[in-house]
């Protein structure tokens, strides 16, 4: 076992979150979150492959990372590999503690997926991290590059009378939302998921951690994390948000997975939900709103984003909007409103505004589209049905010859099993999907091998299983309309890649537009307003439309154009890029995708994409559009005319490749595309030298093996 220690010795400086003052009328109306604001530190972590040779559960490696004055730490995996299988209980694991407060976590391949390659937090500036393998379970690796680290923060607040009248409140149905600042409450539906506010979660990465069981803040308003058996992975399948729409029109659904050391889901840990149901006419109820608001001036720093309580008058109730005179800060977007009178739900609070005519606001329950939401569940809020598991991942690129394989792991869900022996494998080789019984290596663990596909294509792919009671699942579960997809191909030829943490030359063109053109950083306004809260590669930057504070697209178009790209050597080239856009009318505002091949002087349509949910990956083949001269440009056009809605755009990961499907001839040694005598010359001459191209059977050691292993070659051909 090796062990290691790791202290940086970066400027550590305190990160400030701060909100807007809400001010007393009824026409301001303002959606305020309390982001978690932590600082990404560097570290250098990599465990190597190790595995253990013993004979019993062993750790196989540990570290302990220490980032001095941090109030609490979270860990980001680069890499983490691990060996066996979860259904046999042969699987490795890491196991995570602070150094602080005795915090432990365990993670293993499905977690690690389920958490998105990161940790719960964890208190305190020092954690230790194990692997921990059973024997004879093969190679394992960890490694990271990364850890956030939370430092104190400065905040503000505003309520609506003269003091702040919410008391601390220990209510194991309402949590808080991490990173976003939120909060998000369990209901009543069939796997008891959760509703927050839409612009609480706007893109996949607005919320990562779900918190139960809070502790008071420290005395300088930075937050304290419950233990890991009260963090929960947010899973970004079940999202459903329409990314906030202004007052009463603003409402996400969502679950979480089970928690990784209990495998327990927080209904049945805390064993209570919030009872959902229409809003009442006014009838001089009171409203309660319980959530993780931030804290200011007259309030103990320790109460800083833990739960309060307090109830006020129901003001007024009118199509989908409830207001009432209820004390709320930044970070209780999200929370119940509550029906004292009843103690049900009747909505999602979602705006301040406060005033002496006025309340704060929430979205009803009675919103057609949350109902909607409510009665086509994804991910885990589907109601219970078997898992599907990858051990190994799944492959981004296939063999064209066939042979690729996957391992499936089916896993029961609660009461749910799977049958043996039911799993299939659906492959679209070019001609349909065809169906192919994967072969069961155990009771419901598969292999399945990829057919012969032709080069330079996409393959789609998807599973299927059967439970216990004959019912079968898809996965995923929308397939075949949505499904895996892999590269076929032997390898990529990266022509160009472009994170876009520099300047490339790409320029922008703004026609008509009032506010909100392409401006190049990392993203700023923590995704509250339908922009991306982060960039999509984690490079850190990206191509965004009004990076300034609540800034969006006004008129427009707003036009992003790459430099010119020589394209004219390449007539396979494949160009692709991640896209995010949002448009809260749902309108006919569009973000536009064009290529040109004669250096912008004319431009063919690739795309037209309408609002959307998350950053998406997207590809073209520019050929099948113009001719690949060496003035090949792309352009992105978002616009907000006439200006009507929140629209946001960004762009980022911009690549252009070819796929490789010939393999290199070893024989054709002087790489002229024959084999011939010169070749035999060549490898001579290489030999005679001692060179290392020479080492043709890769022993290490140019001899004569080498010559017969090339001479073996060279009469087989290529």
């Amino acid at each position: 076992m090796r062990t290691k220690r790791f202290t940086t010795a970066a400027a550590l400086l305190a990160a400030a979150t701060v909100w807007g003052t809400l001010p007393a009328v009824s026409c301001a109306q303002d959606a305020i979150t309390a982001p978690l604001i932590t600082e990404p530190m560097p570290i250098d972590v990599d465990s190597g492959l190790v595995s253990n040779d013993g004979d019993a559960e062993a750790v196989i490696f540990s570290h302990t990372i220490f980032i001095p004055g941090a109030a609490a730490l979270r860990l980001e995996f680069d890499e983490a590999t691990l060996s066996g299988l979860i259904s046999d209980g042969s699987g490795s694991y890491l196991r995570i503690r602070s150094l602080f407060d005795g915090g432990e976590q365990r993670l293993d391949a499905r977690h690690v997926e389920q958490w998105q390659n990161t940790s719960a937090y964890f208190n305190g500036d020092e954690v230790t991290i194990e692997i921990v393998a059973q024997p004879g379970t093969g190679a394992n690796r960890l490694a990271m590059s990364i850890v956030q680290a939370e430092f104190e923060p400065f905040v503000d607040r505003s309520i609506c009378g003269p003091t702040d009248d919410r008391v601390l409140s220990s209510d194991n149905r309402a949590a808080r939302l991490l990173p976003i600042g939120c909060t998000g409450w369990l209901i009543d539906d069939c796997n008891n998921c959760f509703l927050t506010a839409g612009h609480c979660s706007t893109s996949n990465s607005s919320i990562s951690v779900v918190e139960f069981n809070v502790p008071l803040s420290n005395s300088n308003g930075s937050l304290n994390h419950p233990a890991p058996e009260d963090q929960y992975a947010f899973d970004v399948a079940s999202r459903q948000s329409n990314n906030g729409g202004g007052v009463g029109n603003d409402y996400a659904y969502f679950g979480v997975f089970p928690n990784s050391n209990t495998g327990l889901t927080p209904a049945e840990a805390y064993g209570d939900v919030y009872h959902l149901t229409t809003p009442p006419p006014v009838q001089g109820q009171d409203i309660r709103i319980t959530g993780y608001g931030t804290t200011g001036s007259g309030v103990p720093s320790e109460w800083n984003q833990v739960q309060k309580t307090h109830a006020g008058p129901y003001f007024s109730f009118g199509g989908t909007t409830l207001s009432y005179q209820t004390d709320t800060t930044g970070g209780n977007s999200g929370s119940p409103v509550i029906n004292d009178v009843t103690g049900e739900a009747i909505g999602i609070h979602t705006h301040g505004g406060c005033g002496s005519n006025s309340g704060n606001y929430g979205t009803g329950a009675n919103h057609s589209g949350l109902q909607a939401y409510l009665a086509n569940p994804q991910g885990v809020c589907e109601c219970p049905q078997i898992d599907f598991f990858f051990p190994g991942g799944l492959p981004e690129q296939v063999d064209p010859a066939g042979g690729t394989q996957i391992v499936v792991e089916v896993l029961p869900n609660g009461d749910v099993n799977p049958e043996p022996g039911t799993g299939i494998f659906y492959i679209d080789d070019g001609s349909g999907f065809i169906a192919m019984p994967m072969d069961e290596i155990q009771d419901n663990v598969y292999v399945t091998t990829f057919p012969p596909i032709d080069c330079g294509t996409t393959a789609g792919f998807y599973f299927s299983a059967e439970t216990e009671n004959g019912e079968t699942v898809l996965e995923p579960r929308t397939a075949p309309t949505t499904t895996y997809s892999a590269d076929v191909a032997l390898g990529i030829d990266v022509i160009l890649a472009d994170n876009f943490e520099t300047d490339t030359g790409w320029t922008v063109e703004d026609v008509a537009l009032e506010t909100g053109s392409w401006d190049r950083g990392v993203p700023a306004n923590g995704g509250s307003r339908g922009d991306p809260a982060t960039d999509f590669d984690g490079s850190g930057s990206c191509w965004v439309t009004g990076n300034a504070a609540d800034e969006d697209i006004d008129g427009g178009p707003t036009r992003l154009i790459s430099p010119a790209l020589d394209l004219s050597a390449s007539p396979e080239s494949v160009i692709s890029y991640a896209r995010w856009f949002t448009n809260d009318d749902n309108d006919a505002d569009r973000l536009t995708v064009e290529v040109s091949d004669d250096d912008g002087a004319s431009w063919s349509l690739v795309e037209s994409v309408p609002n959307s949910i998350g950053w998406t990956e997207a590809s073209f083949a520019p050929a099948d559009f113009v001719a690949l001269t060496s003035t090949v440009r792309v352009r992105f056009s978002a616009t907000d005319n006439p200006n009507d809605s929140v629209t946001e755009a960004a762009i980022d990961a911009f690549r252009v490749f070819t796929y490789i499907c010939d393999e290199d001839c070893a024989a054709d040694f002087n790489q002229d595309d024959a084999v011939d005598t010169l070749d035999v010359l060549a490898f001579l001459n290489a030999w005679v030298a001692g060179d290392d191209s020479a080492d043709f059977n890769e022993d290490d050691v140019v001899d004569t093996q080498d010559v017969l292993a090339f001479l073996n070659a060279w009469n087989a051909g290529c």
